[in-house]
């Protein structure tokens, strides 16, 4: 199939090497010093470990393009997307899908109705991995296979839906899950992840620095905000998500993340490098936060998931 991924950062170059392994007819959006470095040396992969490392040499696309697409996916800060939602609806597709963090799901599905689209061709999505991008390649790190969750705003996929996009990841290295409330999953995700963006930036963006106390009290904090996605009727995603912060697999999970903070296991997800720095003085010199950007941290917390009692480890595609 024919498919155009807006992104080429620490998540969305695994998504872009697993459509290329599946066989995709792959284009990548790229501008300036990017594109560059991807028409001479390709999409370069290497796991945190450095046992593995991947080149892939997807299309590069440095303007707009009028060609049909069947998929077209852009994996950024929802931020970001709402700044190229117009360029991406100018793109002829037959399904359009937003991966990242979005709070804003509803106002971006409801712009890009306006703007043409179906609810049919909307999706959402969230990836399970981590990575960060230097200036030649990428570096990624997942918990297993690397998970891409997908679904439609508020309601499920059809089987015709979910067979497409099995199709699209055939062979490739990315486990998918279907889900039927992308709008809730996103809430229950902040109401996680919030208050570990409030802890980076109390240790000056550094979770190297914190305290196990500082851990449970996030946790904490994660099933306040559980609590009252409940109290207003929010279903709670995964189901059953909040027995992972209480109790003994509350206590294993402070525990796992706290290895991560304090050890180099944990490093793509507790810090980030920048050389922009001067626009975050409260930020610390080299180092900012990944906000509403906690995939590890996510996968722990899920006992069925590979890596919930061992630490994060790269696994070849």
């Amino acid at each position: 199939m024919k498919v155009l991924v807006h992104g080429t950062g620490g998540i969305d170059s695994l998504t872009v090497h697993a459509l290329c392994r599946a066989g995709n007819e792959t284009t990548v959006a790229a501008k300036g010093k990017r594109r560059e470095i991807l028409r001479e040396k390709g999409l370069q992969i290497r796991t945190h470990s450095g046992r593995k490392r991947w080149t892939d040499h997807p299309e590069v696309l440095d303007h707009e393009d009028e060609s049909f697409f069947d998929a077209v996916f852009s994996i950024m800060q929802n931020q970001q997307q709402e700044r190229i939602l117009e360029t991406l609806a100018g793109v002829p597709a037959r399904y359009l899908v937003l991966v990242g963090n979005n709070l804003k799901s509803g106002e971006m599905e409801e712009k890009l109705l306006s703007l043409g689209w179906s609810k049919e061709q909307i999706l959402f999505g969230f990836q399970e991995s981590a990575g960060a991008r230097h200036q030649d390649f990428t570096e990624a790190v997942t918990f297993g296979t690397a998970n891409l969750i997908l679904g439609h705003r508020n309601r499920a996929l059809t089987g015709k839906e979910q067979a497409f996009f099995r199709e699209l990841f055939a062979g490739s290295c990315m486990k998918l899950t279907f889900l039927d409330d992308m709008e809730s999953w996103y809430r229950c995700h902040a109401a996680f992840i919030l208050p570990a963006v409030c802890l980076f930036y109390g240790h000056s963006c550094d979770l190297h620095t914190c305290s196990f106390r500082d851990i449970t009290l996030w946790i904490r904090a994660g099933k306040d905000g559980y609590d009252f996605l409940s109290s207003i009727g929010t279903r709670i995603w995964p189901v059953g998500d909040e027995k992972n912060l209480v109790g003994i697999r509350g206590g294993i999970l402070a525990i796992i993340l706290w290895l991560c903070a304090k050890t180099r296991i944990g490093e793509p997800a507790v810090t980030d490098p920048v050389s922009d720095f001067h626009l975050l003085p409260a930020a610390g010199k080299d180092r900012i936060p990944i906000p509403l950007r906690l995939p590890i941290a996510r996968a722990c917390r899920h006992p069925a998931f590979p890596g919930f009692f061992s630490p994060p480890r790269a696994r070849s595609c």
